[in-house]
């Protein structure tokens, strides 16, 4: 059986309005179907196209049942397979421009049957052929491959975009596991940790915090001391009052707070008593100060 032509392959990405590819699509029905398929025919188009020109492998399957069907679509003369059943191992001998090939039979999903497949499509590719997956199939049992010139996957790229041909078909290499090298071992020594760069810190910065640092516990232990200085502090002994001075009070106890606040400053300033309140305010006034400024002196020598 011979590969498809570009005219089939090309209507698996046209448009469902494109004229030509919907009649083309239209005939390929009616040849393989038997019966002409409506509006609906362009999403079942890429089922029927694989179904006829895919080859399929069940999970089941291996390496052999790849060879036999890229044999059977490029024909003996181009890709020529024969099969030994018969020898305790397995082979495989493909005949490609008239060198001899041998492959070994290995299970689909193995890493042996990832490196034969590989080796399979150097050798296609070297002949102008490309082998890719459908993409449909990666979620099914049985994976299907499509097998078209080099040039045909070009064409199609050109035309429609490779986004739009990926969507379809990729290449089995990409589907496969990262190899067991890229992969870090969890021993491994020569693994790099990348470290995480400082933070830098400019001058500026620097030099405020080393201010602050150093200026704050100067602040709160003269805080403290001042705190404590006026808690502990001794009040000094008021100056003794002129004779009379206490009794102003009793004396004008009896009288209304109109008549008896102008009579006691009289009598107040005509003993002395102000002259004395004034000197003992000044007393507490400067003994508070005086405190403070000693203080602040022992807070800085026991700092510095």
């Amino acid at each position: 059986m011979q590969l498809t032509d570009r005219d089939a392959f090309s209507d698996f990405f046209a448009a469902e309005d494109d004229e030509r590819a919907c009649a083309r699509r239209h005939a390929f029905f009616k040849y393989h179907e038997g019966t002409e398929q409506t509006a609906s025919s362009r999403d079942d188009y890429p089922s029927t196209f694989m179904s006829v020109y895919g080859i399929h492998i069940d999970w089941r399957e291996g390496i052999f049942s790849l060879l036999e069907g890229i044999s059977h679509y490029l024909g003996d003369a181009v890709f020529s397979t024969e099969f030994d059943y018969d020898s305790d191992v397995e082979t495989a001998t493909v005949n490609v421009a008239g060198v001899q090939h041998v492959f070994h039979h290995h299970s689909l999903g193995s890493d042996e049957y990832d490196s034969e497949q590989a080796r399979i499509e150097r050798l296609l590719l070297a002949g102008g052929y490309a082998l890719r997956v459908h993409t449909e199939s990666l979620v099914s049992d049985t994976l299907s491959f499509l097998l078209m010139p080099v040039s045909a996957w070009q064409y199609v790229e050109q035309q429609f975009g490779t986004e739009s041909v990926s969507k379809y078909f990729v290449p089995y290499a990409s589907q496969c596991s990262a190899p067991d090298s890229e992969i870090p071992a969890a021993n491994s020594t020569s693994t790099t940790i990348p470290s995480a760069s400082p933070r830098t810190i400019t001058f500026e910065i620097r030099l405020a915090l080393i201010g602050f640092w150093c200026g704050f516990p100067v602040l709160v232990g003269f805080l403290l001391y001042v705190l404590w200085g006026v808690l502990t502090r001794t009040e000094p002994l008021p100056p003794p009052q002129p004779k009379g001075c206490e009794n102003v009070e009793k004396i004008h106890a009896h009288l209304r707070p109109e008549v008896a606040g102008p009579l006691k400053a009289q009598m107040r300033k005509s003993l002395g008593c102000e002259e004395v309140e004034r000197a003992a305010w000044i007393m507490t006034s400067c003994q508070w100060m005086a405190d403070v400024r000693i203080s602040g002196k022992k807070t800085f020598r026991s700092i510095f």
